[in-house]
């Protein structure tokens, strides 16, 4: 009634589509950011989107922090962020903290928007922590892009410290 080899052909193909259908499914996208620090320097990882990121230091004496994004087809630092933390915190000036994370920007649409990754710096003698944004266009990651500076965007503060120390 059955032809056996048929059955078992249409069953193998019948397997492999489905495990194509749900293998988005299956196993989400890892993103991974690093950060090592000193006290005078910290350097961590922020992705901008799927395939790329920068990487950022935080100079603790000069309080500038810079990021460079690598060109993913020659290898090359194609893009810098600049900007001094500096100016906004208290001239109170105590040791950096500086952690990253993902935001997903709805309200930011076309070409001209932040990437997905922010970076947070905490300032430890005021207790304030600042987040920043880094200008991403989707057109920089063109082969034939050339270098380019931005400044990171100073987006919100926020106060960790509620205590008056003494």
């Amino acid at each position: 009634m059955f032809n056996k080899p048929i059955v078992v052909v249409c069953c193998v193909l019948a397997g492999f589509c489905l495990s194509q259908l749900f293998s988005d499914r299956a196993t989400p996208e890892a993103q991974a950011m690093t950060a090592h620090g000193t006290d005078k320097k910290t350097m961590v990882t922020v992705p901008l989107e799927a395939g790329m990121e920068a990487v950022v230091t935080l100079d603790h004496q000069t309080g500038d922090m810079t990021g460079y994004v690598l060109d993913r087809l020659n290898g090359q630092f194609f893009i810098q962020y600049r900007y001094n933390v500096n100016a906004d915190f208290p001239p109170t000036h105590g040791g950096y903290l500086m952690a990253t994370g993902l935001v997903d920007f709805r309200s930011f649409q076309g070409n001209d928007r932040l990437a997905s990754g922010v970076v947070y710096v905490s300032e430890e003698s005021s207790g304030q922590v600042v987040a920043y944004g880094l200008p991403w266009n989707t057109q920089l990651r063109a082969s034939n892009a050339q270098p380019q500076r931005f400044e990171f965007i100073s987006l919100d503060k926020a106060q960790t410290r509620f205590t008056q120390l003494r």
